[in-house]
Order: structure tokens, then C-alpha cells, then sequence
């Protein structure tokens, strides 16, 4: 679950830095 939560946040984390609009959402 862990591993999964830190993919997940580099991943969310990514996509803010492509698309800044989502940290919105």
C-alpha cells in the first residue's frame, strides 16, 4: 500500500508540474 501511495503521489505530482490546472481540482 505504501509503495502504491508514493507511486501515486510522484505521479500526482508530475502531472501538477505538466498541468498546474489540477492542483486546482
Amino acid at each position: 500500500a505504501a509503495e502504491g501511495a508514493r507511486v501515486s503521489g510522484a505521479s500526482r505530482i508530475i502531472g501538477i508540474d505538466i498541468n498546474p490546472n489540477r492542483f486546482e481540482t
